[in-house]
Parts: structure tokens; C-alpha cells; sequence
């Protein structure tokens, strides 16, 4: 890999760290005024559109950074795979990509539904893969080779496990947003999405945590032995 291309990988995985981040924020800030029972029904609507758009950045940051990251580490000798590994975690991106965006742009329909199911299975294997060979890495086992990459492919899989989590506890949120946008809001919806939105709210934060911890192990490339 020449350094022209390491350098380009390198300052994109910065800006998918930046995007992740920053965008997220942006989401949470964004949710207050959808939650806002003051702002009427055609503003909380312009929010929620805001909100879901600016949501799409920080769900492609992570995907991206799995070939990213895996490229960088092969390139970089800690991750001990030949370079077809690196291509195979790039069509693996691409296709997750595509579920990303299709569940996105048919949302609503029986098609996002079915995609999303199948999206959440291969998250929770995800997870299980990143924590094994996390840990395995740390033990002195497997492609890892270095203590700081198997501690951020671990870190990599709770976050992963963070997002799955705001899923499944925000899941009333959708319903409840689509009869109050539809129907009017009533004393019961508003207080099931706010206790949707507070549901998630732990995980966001951990999410926001774990990302400055992984950029901080990236920095500092700590070793144990």
C-alpha cells in the first residue's frame, strides 16, 4: 500500500470518528424537540425528518469502520491477515451499507422490516466475532498481535452492542411517533416516547464514551506484556 493511500485511510477513519461522534450529538439534540409537546405537530415533524437524516451519518460511520479499520491494521501489521482479508470486510461493508440505507429509505414498509430483522441477526454475530477476537487478542491468540487493536476491536463490539440495545429499548418510539404525527398527541403517547427515548438515552451515552476511549487507545497504543 503506498503512503498516499495509508494516509487517505487514515484521515478517513478520523472522519468517521468525527462524523460518528458529532452527528450523534446532533440526533440526541435533535430528539428534544421531537419530544417537545409545546411546538406543533407540523414542527416536531420537521425535526423528526432532521433527526432521522442527520441519524443516517453516524449508522454509516459504522459500518465504514470495519473495512476502514481492518485495511489499516493489516496495512500496519497488528492485525496478522493477508490483504484479501482487508477485501473481504470491504464487500461485507458494502453489502451491510446497502441494508443500512435500503431499511432507511423504505421505512414503513414490510421490505425495511424484513431487512431489518436480518440486519439485527448479523449485528448480534458481529458482536460475538469482535468480542471473541478481542479477547482472544489480548490472550496472545489469533490475528491480533497487538494489545491496543484487540482492546478497540473489543470496544468496537460493545459499541455495536450499545446500538443494538437503543433498538430494541427505543422500539415504542416509532409506533408512538407515527399515531401522535397522525392522530394527535394524547397525555399516553407523549409519556410512551418520552420513556422510549429515555430508555435509550444510557446507551447513547455509553456509545459516546466508548468512541472517546477508543480514539484515546488509538493514540496511546498501549501494551500489556
Amino acid at each position: 500500500m503506498s503512503g498516499e493511500i495509508y494516509a487517505l485511510l487514515v484521515l478517513v477513519h478520523l472522519l468517521l470518528f468525527v462524523y460518528w461522534l458529532g452527528a450523534d450529538i446532533g440526533v440526541f439534540y435533535s430528539a428534544r424537540y421531537v419530544q417537545d409537546t409545546t411546538l406543533t405537530l407540523e414542527s416536531r415533524r420537521t425535526a423528526l425528518r432532521i433527526m432521522g437524516w442527520v441519524d443516517q451519518l453516524p449508522r454509516y460511520s459504522l459500518v465504514l469502520m470495519l473495512p476502514v479499520g481492518t485495511t489499516l491494521g493489516v496495512a500496519t501489521g497488528v492485525i496478522a491477515l493477508p490483504a484479501s482479508a482487508a477485501l473481504v470486510t470491504w464487500l461485507i461493508g458494502a453489502g451491510w451499507l446497502w441494508f443500512v440505507w435500503a431499511i432507511h429509505h423504505h421505512q414503513g414498509t414490510p421490505l425495511a422490516e424484513r431487512l431489518r430483522s436480518v440486519d439485527l441477526v448479523w449485528r448480534f454475530a458481529l458482536v460475538a466475532i469482535l468480542l471473541v477476537t478481542g479477547l482472544t487478542g489480548l490472550a496472545g491468540q489469533g490475528p491480533l498481535v497487538a494489545d491496543w487493536i484487540s482492546i478497540k476491536v473489543a470496544l468496537f463490539g460493545v459499541l455495536v452492542f450499545c446500538g443494538i440495545m437503543i433498538r430494541m429499548r427505543g422500539k415504542p418510539i416509532g409506533p408512538a411517533l407515527r399515531k401522535i404525527l397522525s392522530e394527535g398527541s394524547s397525555p399516553e403517547l407523549e409519556a410512551e416516547l418520552v420513556r422510549g427515548f429515555d430508555r435509550t438515552r444510557p446507551f447513547i451515552l455509553g456509545i459516546w464514551f466508548l468512541l472517546l476511549v477508543a480514539a484515546f487507545v488509538g493514540l496511546a497504543k498501549p501494551n500489556f506484556g
